[in-house]
């Protein structure tokens, strides 16, 4: 037996072995799930927010969205231009239901973007009361990764959304928009 075989053999192993632990971990950030209630009704906060297919209003981390290819429905594709060294990541969106849900999701060099958004309606008394689920997870081969070097930016950039979300809808349904 070659000694050099068995030494790459075993090297070999132990990558396979971390990077197996690093994938069942706890440090294997799960998708990050935040929820608020606003006060506003899913209308408001759908044509505010949603359907001008304008998520950079409230997604700080994109500057802007190109290529849109139509309006908030299931198939409708467009690229987000991120702030952080202008990546284009493409998006399509799916899950669509006006006033209640949509997903966006894309694929950029190996990692793969979900983002999932829901509208419940929890009170129509004299104060509109909807709650809103917001869900976003890197996934794929890289999508760990990125998530382990990027944790605190991906939390705080879905924490910032749905709070500007709730703020322009709140705003919104004052102003009877």
């Amino acid at each position: 037996e070659d000694p050099c075989c068995n030494i790459f053999i075993m090297s070999f192993l132990h990558i396979v072995i971390g990077v197996f632990v690093v994938l069942k971990s706890k440090h294997a950030m799960a998708p990050i799930e935040r929820s608020a209630v606003v006060s506003a009704t899913p209308e408001t906060i759908w044509k505010t927010c949603f359907a001008p297919m304008k998520f950079e209003v409230w997604d700080e981390d994109v500057k802007e969205m190109t290529d849109v290819s139509g309006p908030c429905e299931n198939g409708t594709t467009f690229t987000f231009v991120m702030k952080s060294g202008d990546m284009k990541v493409p998006q399509t969106l799916s899950n669509v239901k006006e006033n209640e849900s949509l997903t966006f999701s894309g694929r950029f060099m190996g990692v793969n973007s979900v983002g999932t958004l829901t509208m419940t309606a929890i009170s129509e008394e004299e104060e509109y009361k909807t709650k809103i689920d917001y869900r976003f997870d890197l996934e794929g081969p890289l999508g760990f990764v990125a998530k382990l070097v990027k944790k605190k930016a991906v939390v705080e950039g879905t924490e910032l959304g749905l709070k500007n979300i709730v703020s322009m809808s709140e705003e919104a349904q004052k102003a009877g928009k």
